[in-house]
């Protein structure tokens, strides 16, 4: 009897309330139909790193989903609330929001492609589990997220006790605190949306895969345990050095470095924050694409002890080399998306890298671009074991809001993440904070503190940014080079020939000579913060549509112009530093053969001119064509060959190989790629 006034105290005091509220409230975010704000701390700022080694329970597998763009299961909200896995108790109750009915779902893995009604849904998810501890051991216990996209906020137990902003890359909260022996009750709410202001933006030409993409773990620690650790070796070549963060360690506690194989091995102790900072001689075999060699690294405490297998090399630049173990290398190299051979969706296993990379290294590569995101940690695991080097980036892409200071927040916060992460990985050489950004003096700004921040974290590794150039100047004098070309040229029409005279006409004295060389010159002064000059072009792919529709020549004149004016141009900087082509290349559906753009022959065709360009720049010490594979893009909807895929792949979705995938292998094999 108690009982039933009690609900009905109650029910009668939800009504009150709600009454009162909406006859009162006069700003909307006071209103009960409102999504109540949730007040959660950010993640760890220093990331726990050497995960594999870890006491680690995995909670990957099979979660409850929900779909809730309205944000009904928001704690708080009058139309459920928060979610439960409660059945009702009887036919009276009700019961709007529950996980007990909702869907299963994969763990890791994207939501958008494993159901198919939400391969272009953007908004708020619920995911939902239970899980045990053991009770026996004492000490701390972290929730581990390899990643999640994009906005994140943590319950555990009815407590919010996380929010992390930015995907692609991991974090952890200590939940001890928070914890049951039985029965913890474990909701991930993600919104995937993008906008202005996020890091990316809304516009982007790759999936905006959302949900639990990566691992999830709880990890337990004693009560004073090692955070992570940065070990690497000296330019000497035979000195290793770095720092151990440890956390609950006060000054003077002894840490322990060790590599057994060559009996090797250092004590040193914590300062007053923690950090034992070490340096030491040791004997290494290097680290290369031809010698993958790792040794077991242990870094032990009195109460933790943490190991990996890691590599040893130095990675840096002379004037207009690169060099690895301090010899001269070019990066014979391949762009990725982290998208799987076969499958929709994002790789988020071991055995989906290895297929990728291991496509890639068929092609004679010994460098990937993981493009324009954090892929999982098993990337660079992979690549550490395969022999090749690998660019790392965050998605400063496109269209940012430079001037937003929370904008920036979140980028300083995935670089740092990403390098903590990956600062042990022999594979990693090249730390990229930003693709095809426009200059601007925000724009610099924004972007020089994220390089200072790289290299306060990590300064034994390149630095680069994917560059534009200055489009419109590149692309008013390659007119001029089209038109001098086109007017000694069957090629053209005799119309088409009167517009490239007027052309030269406009140019004047400075108008080149029929069959003359092109220098172009990239002075994006973003050349002067990084190590390597890297440059985004596609002459055999926009430049020509661009070209056409500025001089009313037809796009099919202009692309077999380019084509004979390609093998003419030499790029360079206005730097002394090393260039790179981080991008270039054509699409083409795979089958598709004959004449003109989205053919085989043409994608091909391309491919031989950039060639030609590329071994006329002796600036040019390294590139990766986009891309491996084709790959999932809502930019391109034309029907019946783009098909929302992005069809500049050298293999198609399921991995069958185009003509330019041998152009590209047999050009890598030849005397460019035995520098």
């Amino acid at each position: 009897m108690s009982m039933n006034v009690s609900k009905s105290m109650t029910l009668a005091a939800v009504l009150m309330f709600v009454c009162n509220a909406v006859l009162s409230a006069e700003d909307s975010e006071q209103s009960p139909f409102a999504v109540p704000p949730v007040d959660a701390p950010r993640p760890t700022e220093h990331v726990m790193g050497w995960v594999d080694s870890r006491d680690v329970v995995s909670l990957n597998g099979s979660w409850k989903f929900l779909v809730d763009p309205m944000q009904v299961g928001t704690p708080g909200s009058l139309f459920g609330g928060w979610a439960t896995t409660r059945t009702p108790e009887d036919e009276y109750q009700l019961l709007e929001y529950s996980y007990a009915n909702a869907a299963d779902i994969r763990v890791p893995g994207d939501f958008n492609t494993q159901f198919d009604e939400l391969l272009y849904y953007r908004d708020t998810v619920w995911y939902q589990r239970r899980f045990d501890i053991d009770q026996s051991k004492a000490g701390r216990y972290h929730l581990w997220f390899g990643g999640a996209n994009y906005e994140t906020t943590i319950y555990l137990n009815g407590q919010a006790v996380a929010h992390q902003s930015g995907g692609y890359v991991p974090f952890s909260v200590d939940v001890t605190d928070h914890l049951l022996f039985e029965g913890n009750d474990l909701i991930v709410q993600i919104n995937n949306r993008l906008d202005a202001d996020t890091v990316p933006t809304e516009r982007t030409d790759w999936w905006p895969y959302g949900g639990l993409t990566r691992d999830v773990m709880l990890i337990h620690t004693p009560e004073a345990y090692i955070v992570n650790a940065s070990v690497q070796l000296d330019d000497d070549l035979s000195t290793i050095s770095g720092h151990v963060k440890t956390h609950g360690m006060g000054a003077g506690h002894e840490v322990e470095i060790s590599l057994q194989e060559i009996n090797v091995r250092a004590t040193v102790k914590t300062d007053d924050a923690g950090v034992a900072r070490f340096k030491f001689d040791a004997p290494v075999n290097l680290w290369s694409p031809s010698n993958p060699k790792l040794y077991e690294v242990r870094i032990t405490s009195d109460a933790d002890q943490i190991s990996d297998r890691l590599g040893f090399r130095t990675i840096a630049v002379n004037g207009k080399q690169i060099l690895l173990n301090g010899e001269p290398i070019r990066f014979k190299g391949i762009s990725t998306h982290e998208e799987p051979i076969g499958r929709d969706g994002v790789a988020y296993s071991r055995a989906d890298v290895d297929a990728l990379f291991g496509e890639a290294k068929e092609l004679g590569v010994n460098f990937i671009r993981a493009a324009h995101y954090p892929y999982s940690r098993h990337a660079a695991k992979a690549a550490d074991e395969m022999g090749l080097l690998l660019w790392e980036e965050v998605p400063i892409y496109w269209n940012i809001n430079w001037e937003n200071p929370e904008t920036l927040r979140i980028a300083r916060d995935q670089i740092a993440r990403l390098v903590q992460r990956d600062w042990n990985r022999a594979s990693v050489v090249v730390w990229s904070v930003a693709n095809e950004t426009t200059y601007s003096e925000p724009r610099m700004a924004f972007l020089n503190r994220l390089i200072q921040d790289v290299r306060k974290l990590d300064d034994t590794r390149l630095v680069s940014a994917a560059l534009l150039g200055d489009t419109r100047r590149e692309l008013q004098h390659v007119v001029t080079y089209l038109a001098a070309n086109g007017l000694g040229s069957d090629i053209p029409s005799e119309n088409e020939k009167l517009i490239f005279q007027q052309i030269i006409k406009a140019a004047g004295e400075n108008a080149p000579k029929q069959n003359s060389y092109f220098n172009l010159l990239i002075t994006d002064p973003l050349g002067e913060l990084v190590d390597l000059v890297s440059y985004n072009e596609y002459f055999g792919w926009y430049y020509s549509r661009f070209i056409a529709d500025q001089t009313g020549v037809s796009e099919h004149t202009i692309r077999l112009l380019m084509l004979d004016l390609m093998p003419r141009v030499i790029l360079a900087s206005a730097f002394d530093k090393p260039m790179f082509i981080s991008e270039f290349g054509a699409g083409a559906k795979a089958g598709k053969r004959g004449d003109g753009v989205w053919t085989e022959d043409y994608q091909a065709d391309v491919y031989r001119a950039q060639f030609k360009m590329i071994s006329n720049s002796p600036q040019v010490q390294g590139m990766t064509p986009w891309i491996l594979k084709d790959f999932r893009a809502m930019l391109r909807s034309l029907g019946g060959v783009q098909d929302f895929r992005n069809r500049k792949g050298l293999i198609d979705e399921n991995g069958r190989r185009k003509q330019a995938f041998y152009v590209l292998r047999d050009f890598y094999a030849g005397d460019w790629g035995h520098y």
